[in-house]
């Protein structure tokens, strides 16, 4: 199995974990799968339009949250 396709395997495993754990374990998967995008596309592969729609769904409440904790 070639770089390319250990990554996709690993971005499609990771859709289902991803979609059946809450909490830290999820925010660990995130993450894991942060990478997993980010390495494939570093091998010129193209991520999967599930993987970067969550991870900017992801990156967007992370940035709101920082804002809901501002004082006014």
């Amino acid at each position: 199995m070639s770089g390319y396709e250990h990554l996709e395997a690993r971005i499609d495993s990771l859709r289902k974990e991803i979609s059946t754990t809450k909490g830290k374990a999820r925010e660990d998967l995130m993450e894991h799968l942060d990478q997993a995008v980010l390495g494939l596309e570093n091998i010129g592969g193209t991520a999967p339009a599930w993987a970067r729609e969550v991870l900017e769904a992801e990156h967007e409440d992370d940035a709101e949250d920082g804002f809901d904790n501002m004082p006014l």
